[in-house]
């Protein structure tokens, strides 16, 4: 596997983004799904 490529989130299957586009404050994540946060699936 390719070390540069974003990961996959494991609820939905899309490519995660950089934590610091989301919308929301978080630092305790490297990476977010933002499909799981406009869809209310996020943690």
């Amino acid at each position: 596997m390719d070390d540069d490529r974003a990961p996959i989130c494991p609820t939905c299957g899309v490519t995660m983004l950089p934590a610091d586009l989301s919308g929301f404050d978080r630092q305790d994540a490297d990476w977010v799904c933002i499909e799981c946060e406009e869809s209310g699936d996020a943690d």
